[in-house]
Order: C-alpha cells, then sequence, then structure tokens
C-alpha cells in the first residue's frame, strides 16, 4: 500500500470520526464455513474444520450514511485443509473497512422502549499480524507456512446488523448498549493456494455485544 492511499484512509477515519458515533464491540459467537468454488460445483469443505474466531471492532459510523471500522480477529483452526494436507492454525489479524449505513428508528410504546436498527455493508481488507501452522496430517506443503504477505491478504464484503437501544442513553452519560450480527463474505482463497481450478473461501458469522457513544 503507497502513502497515498494510506494517508486517504486516515483522512476518511478522522473526518468520520468527528462527526459520528463511536463504538466498541465483542463477539461471543461465531459460525465459521469453508466453501470451495470450481466451475462445475460449490460446496462445504468436507471434513468440517473447527474454528475459535474471536472479533474485536471499533466502528466510527454515522446513522443513515456511513461506516469505518477498524478490527481484529483472533483465530484458532483445528484439521484446517490445505493444499492436500490438515493442518493447526493460530492466527491475529488486523482489518479495515468502509461502508454505507441504513437507520431505521424503532419504536415499541407499549413497553416504551426505543431502538434504532442500523445495517451497513461495504468492502474490507485485512492482514495477518502473525501466523503459526502446525502440520498434523496429510501432503506437508513448505509454501502452506512461507507464502509471502501478498498471498495473505484477505479481503472482500462485510455486512452488520446492530440494534442499539437508546431509550435510557440519557441515564448512562450518552451510551447504547448494542446486539447485533457482523458477516464477512471473502473474495481471497482462506489460505495459500496453489490449485487454479479451485478457490477456498472462509465465510464468517458472529454475533456480538458492544456499546457506543
Amino acid at each position: 500500500m503507497n502513502k497515498k492511499m494510506l494517508l486517504l484512509i486516515v483522512g476518511l477515519a478522522l473526518t468520520n470520526a468527528v462527526f459520528a458515533d463511536l463504538s466498541v464491540s465483542f463477539s461471543f459467537n461465531s459460525n465459521e464455513t469453508l466453501k470451495v468454488f470450481t466451475s462445475q460445483y460449490i460446496a462445504d469443505q468436507t471434513p468440517k474444520p473447527d474454528f475459535s474466531d474471536t472479533l474485536i471492532v471499533l466502528s466510527s459510523f454515522q446513522p443513515g450514511r456511513q461506516e469505518f471500522l477498524i478490527f481484529g480477529n483472533i483465530i484458532k483452526g483445528v484439521n484446517v485443509p490445505i493444499e492436500n494436507g490438515l493442518w493447526e492454525t493460530k492466527k491475529t489479524t488486523l482489518g479495515m473497512g468502509f461502508g454505507k449505513v441504513l437507520t431505521i428508528p424503532v419504536d415499541l410504546a407499549r413497553i416504551g422502549l426505543k431502538f434504532s436498527l442500523d445495517f451497513s455493508a461495504g468492502p474490507y481488507f485485512h492482514i495477518f499480524l502473525s501466523n503459526h501452522y502446525t502440520h498434523v496430517s496429510g501432503q506437508y506443503k513448505r509454501e502452506v507456512e512461507t507464502a509471502s504477505i501478498l498471498h495473505r491478504v484477505q479481503y472482500g464484503l462485510y455486512s452488520t446488523i446492530r440494534l442499539r437501544l437508546t431509550h435510557y442513553k440519557k441515564y448512562f452519560n450518552a451510551v447504547d448498549f448494542n446486539l447485533g450480527l457482523n458477516f464477512f463474505m471473502p473474495f481471497s482463497n482462506h489460505e495459500f493456494n496453489d490449485d487454479a481450478k479451485a478457490r477456498y473461501h472462509l465465510f464468517k458469522t458472529f454475533a456480538f455485544l458492544g456499546i457506543s457513544f
């Protein structure tokens, strides 16, 4: 990434933050699906790998307008199929996203509660800050562990559904409590892949709790 692009991203983030709400969220549950794409079929990878995945998101958003987010991901994988072998993996990632926000007010007058329902979506990318691999069985391929950072950049589209409890905001120093889902749809291979006829995409869905202010 050149300096001009980096300065543009930082400028967008600072401009958005000045006029926006900020939120911090932590995932408490995740679901990962590794899908195989070929010219003949799309199917879930079997056997299914097991992942332990935690997502932390800092979001600067303007209700009904746009959102800029920075996120970190802590990932552990067991029985992950890569290049005809099975691996255990441990990773930490750092990423960014920029999207549009649609906000719908929800007023439940009968029980005296007010919410805001935010839908946001846009492109994202992330890089791996650390990669640890343990070969378990099957074919060992050295490139899995030594692939360059360009082979490890992940990118795609994210979407978020966020329900903010705004009714009691005045009692908690302008803090909203949030509950929602984050979804990541990748366009890149989840690991090093030397197969020109197939792509392996890891779809992720997170349930999260957070606060915004």
